[in-house]
């Protein structure tokens, strides 16, 4: 019963992060499509206090990038779900 319970935990969160995954992608393409949208900002206003960190972090790594064009947080942050995911799923096999 504990091992279904715990199985289960780990998927949705695995999940939870595939989705997590997929906004962040939707929010970039609604960026670049649709700026001003109510729908962009509504996701945005979800979406932008967890692309901030991973900005400014960006910006005290790689100070080049940060004065570019091209904002790579949201690159950072779909990597650092990934990673969190794999990670999860790496940790189910090993305890399920």
């Amino acid at each position: 019963m504990l091992v279904g319970l715990l199985k289960f935990v780990f998927d949705v969160v695995i999940f939870l992060l595939g989705v997590c995954m997929g906004i962040t992608v939707a929010y970039v393409l609604m960026t670049l499509l649709i700026p001003q949208n109510k729908y962009t900002l509504l996701v945005g206003k979800y979406v932008e206090p967890f692309l901030a960190p991973v900005r400014a972090l960006i910006a005290k790594l790689f100070p080049s990038l940060a004065n570019g064009r091209i904002d790579f947080s949201p690159v950072g942050l779909w990597l650092v779900l990934l990673v969190a995911q794999w990670l999860l799923r790496l940790l189910k096999g090993l305890l399920l």
